[in-house]
């Protein structure tokens, strides 16, 4: 037990938060992870919480978060916001990086898990999370790693609550799915770094866009294990999502 323990716990981990995206269904006015939330923003929200809940455990080598094109400055203000993020980072000796974007998640995320490659510091596992989820917990966090550690690749995931169907393109019902084998994903998503790398850069030149980096583990890499998720670890995506934050 000793033996397996210390393993994990001498594991380099890396953290990207994705925002990079033009958060045009939030029709507020403001990007949604720029939006203010408990001492800071829904973005510092998710910073603070994977540096408090993964400095516990493991050596967190880089925090990246992607940003828009010209976005570095305004998301620089959107974490700082909150004055724990750099205590933080004194105390953690670490620097978060902030990486523009691309047109798609998959292009952001590649730029971001290419930040890590070109860094000094080891990375043996990097965990993908949306900057619009500030709701994620200690245990869906520390659950995911473990599972990646332990298989290559992870993810959280929810079993749906209504009967799901596979529809054609005149919209008429295909298939008749079955629930219990159906999820919908969450973040943190996490891997092994150097496979998902080399998948991403594999990727590239698939002339498709992939939804999310499982689907490209999953072509280039293998099985990823499914761990429970969360229904409150909701992304801010819509205006009725905004009452969530005033919890």
């Amino acid at each position: 037990m000793m033996m397996i323990l210390t393993t994990t716990l001498s594991k380099n981990i890396s953290i990207i938060i994705t925002a990079a995206g033009s958060s045009t269904r939030i029709g507020c006015g403001i990007k949604k992870e720029y939006i203010p939330f408990q001492n800071g923003t829904v973005l510092s929200t998710c910073v603070k919480t994977f540096l408090n809940t993964l400095s516990k455990s493991y050596k967190i080598s880089n925090l990246i978060v992607t940003t828009p094109v010209n976005g570095i400055e305004e998301s620089k203000k959107a974490v700082y916001t909150d004055t724990e993020i750099s205590e933080l980072e004194k105390h953690l000796k670490l620097t978060i990086q902030f990486v523009e974007g691309g047109n798609t998640r998959q292009s952001s995320v590649y730029n971001g898990l290419n930040k890590i490659f070109q860094s000094s510091s080891p990375c043996d596992f990097v965990l993908i999370h949306d900057g619009a989820r500030p709701f994620v917990s200690e245990n869906i966090i520390l659950n995911s790693l473990k599972a990646s550690i332990e298989f290559g690749a992870s993810v959280p995931g929810i079993s749906p609550t209504d009967t799901q169907k596979q529809i054609s393109k005149d919209g008429f019902i295909e298939k008749h799915l079955e629930r219990n084998l159906l999820v919908s994903v969450q973040t943190p998503q996490c891997f092994e770094f150097s496979k998902l790398f080399h998948a991403h850069k594999k990727a590239i030149s698939d002339n498709k866009e992939y939804t999310d980096d499982t689907e490209i583990w999953g072509k280039y890499c293998g099985p990823v294990k499914v761990v429970p998720g969360d229904a409150n670890n909701i992304k801010i995506t819509y205006p009725s999502d905004l009452e969530k934050l005033k919890i």
